[in-house]
């Protein structure tokens, strides 16, 4: 991994700064999980200033995740003048991190594992790897080679891997090498981490994800390109769980977008279109100029947030479905 040199001597003169580790737009088990494990580094070598920081809000699949964090996690946090580094885990944009705002004279690390865009995040040491299925095992190799493992990161990185992954369904052979060294380090069950990452509701929160999915399926229109099945819907919320419905349905690519508080958008693709070279990553990445935001992504699993043009960004994305499909269809 490029920069991993460079961020171990950073880090042996390090102890005395402070931190601020930062999450993406309602940080996922990934996200958040490499946040916090890096954090107990930091804190295990002695560093005394650590924060966390997300970027608006916490995922509910991630909320489990907190109590294994040795700081509190703060929510769209000021990066002051107190503040000597900021380390990003799993953004791939500064349009992910939106409140929070990166002031100069600050030293960033970046850590993750999207394609780099055009205009990457500006970093003084950049720690990238788009071969790798999630920031997590990123974490995992940095922490091998700086001599550092506990049980607890070791569980939240675990979670950022099996959600990321969609539970191994887009794993690589050394996702599970991965997996493989933490599990032969800790006495850990993979059951434990499913429970981990078990999304965070009450009653109230379950009617709501019920009837989004169902609106969804009320509003869907179905596209056909050849023998393919495009699912297009709009709700209010839950975006990648109607997509994760319409998959499970029968469609081959799911498309779902809000408008609520700004736009977002969720895509999901089924495995064999990923095989083929399908990239919804790659796709959303061109729907962020259009939106007046940001997107990017998985090869099966993309999204994008922004602040308009919702039906022009759904009619592009189809477009280069389409475009895809009619080349390697």
């Amino acid at each position: 991994m490029k920069g991993k040199i460079k961020l171990r001597r950073f880090l042996e003169n390090a102890d005395d700064k402070s931190f601020l580790l930062l999450c993406h737009h309602n940080a996922d088990p990934d996200s958040l999980g490499s946040a916090i494990a890096f954090a107990r580094y930091l804190k295990g070598r002695g560093v005394k200033r650590v924060k966390i920081g997300v970027a608006q809000s916490v995922s509910s699949y991630a909320k489990r995740l907190l109590e294994f964090s040795p700081v509190p996690v703060e929510r769209n946090p000021v990066v002051d003048d107190e503040i000597d580094a900021v380390m990003i885990f799993d953004t791939s944009s500064l349009e992910q991190l939106e409140p929070i705002e990166l002031p100069r004279g600050k030293t960033v690390i970046l850590i993750d594992h999207h394609v780099e865009k055009e205009r990457p995040i500006p970093a003084d040491i950049v720690v990238v790897d788009s071969s790798r299925t999630s920031t997590a095992e990123i974490v995992w190799e940095l922490f091998k080679y700086l001599g550092f493992a506990d049980e607890p990161s070791a569980r939240v990185l675990l979670a950022g891997i099996l959600t990321d992954t969609a539970n191994f369904r887009f794993a690589n052979a050394r996702t599970f090498k991965t997996v493989g060294e933490i599990l032969e380090a800790f006495p850990i069950q993979m059951g434990e981490i499913q429970q981990l990452v078990a999304p965070v509701g009450d009653e109230n929160t379950e009617q709501a994800r019920k009837m989004a999915v169902l609106k969804a399926c009320q509003r869907l229109e179905l596209k056909k390109f050849r023998r393919y099945i495009i699912a297009i819907s709009r709700v209010s919320a839950y975006e990648s769980m109607a997509c994760k419905v319409f998959l499970q349905l029968g469609a081959d690519i799911a498309v779902v977008g809000s408008e609520k508080k700004g736009v977002r958008i969720s895509v999901r693709a089924k495995e064999a279109l990923v095989k083929n070279g399908l990239h919804l990553g790659k796709i959303l990445e061109k729907v962020g100029p259009v939106i007046d935001g940001s997107g990017g992504g998985h090869a099966g699993a993309a999204g994008a947030n922004g602040k308009k043009n919702l039906d022009e960004a759904i009619k592009l994305i189809v477009k280069e479905i389409e475009k895809f499909l009619a080349k390697n269809g």
